[in-house]
């Protein structure tokens, strides 16, 4: 056991190499704890946008157009995001607009003259107007074609087909109607949206009216191809009694043409024929009837 107990680190140590030896300590921690703290933030970061990537990294893809929503300015009326990666902040937010042409389809509920209800099935081919995008997403937003374009739709083909038979509507109005709609859809265009085409693709009638229609259609049909019919014979016999016409005239020509004179001088020129054809013998005696020779001939 020794005399004299033994000094400390600290004892042993000058009061200046204390110090020395503290900073170091204090400036390690430091040091170690900004390193965490911005490990935690780099950390934090990456994750707040991994997860708000959706809302930071937006797609607008080929056929698209889109319309910032600032949470602060509100929605940007000046520029219209085409196509390609677009990096916004995670409080705002894009709407994509599809602004290609486009055909939608709608059944529609009417009521033809009468009152009897029909289900018809409406085709509208359109496409906002990208020049307008901003304008049609503030007056209208996403669903515009629920709001203005089939509303004023129904509401034009309910007046028209009001006017009209079901037989009128089933079979000879679907043009006139889909050019009517077309034509009152023109107002449409001042709300942003084009209209291109309007197309009826089907009405549906109650069973026994469909039935009926379709049985007189067929008796229509049956009357028409008769009505053909009796004309094609009728025009054939018009056809066969002009030949005839044209043979009796014919006959009657050749009868007036055929004298005593052109029959003799024929009958003199088939017996030169005969007199000189070398395959026959041919006998000429006397005279026969009209001043004519008698002609006996045979094969060798």
């Amino acid at each position: 056991m020794a005399l004299f107990p033994s000094r400390t680190l600290a004892e042993d140590l000058s009061d200046a190499e204390l110090e020395e030896e503290f900073a170091l300590l204090l400036k390690k921690r430091r040091r170690s704890k900004s390193t965490f703290i911005f490990t935690l933030f780099l950390i934090a970061c990456m994750g707040v946008f991994f997860l708000f990537w959706d809302r930071i990294v937006i797609l607008i893809r080929s056929g698209e157009s889109g319309v910032l929503y600032d949470v602060f300015s509100g929605t940007d009326m000046e520029e219209i995001y085409g196509e390609g990666l677009h990096i916004i902040w995670p409080w705002n937010r894009m709407h994509v607009y599809n602004v290609r042409l486009q055909t939608k389809e709608r059944t529609f509920q009417l009521l033809t003259r009468g009152g009897l209800p029909i289900d018809m099935k409406i085709a509208i081919r359109y496409r906002p107007d990208i020049r307008l995008l901003p304008l049609l997403h503030v007056t209208l937003g996403p669903s515009y074609l629920d709001k203005v374009v089939f509303p004023e739709t129904e509401a034009v083909l309910r007046r028209a087909v009001g006017q009209y038979s079901p037989e009128e509507v089933y079979t000879s109005k679907r043009g006139f109607l889909e050019t009517l709609v077309i034509s009152s859809l023109l107002n449409v265009e001042d709300r942003y949206v084009i209209i291109d085409d309007v197309l009826v693709r089907s009405v549906e009638l109650p069973e026994l009216v469909r039935k009926a229609i379709e049985n007189k259609l067929a008796l229509l049909e049956e009357r028409k191809a008769y009505t053909y019919r009796l004309e094609i014979e009728h025009k054939e016999a018009e056809r066969k009694k002009i030949e005839a016409g044209g043979i009796k005239d014919y006959q009657n020509i050749i009868k007036q043409s055929l004298t005593s004179d052109l029959i003799r001088w024929q009958g003199i020129q088939a017996t030169r024929e005969l007199a000189t054809s070398p395959n026959a013998k041919t006998v000429v005696i006397g005279a026969g009837k009209d001043g004519l020779p008698i002609i006996l001939g045979g094969s060798n």
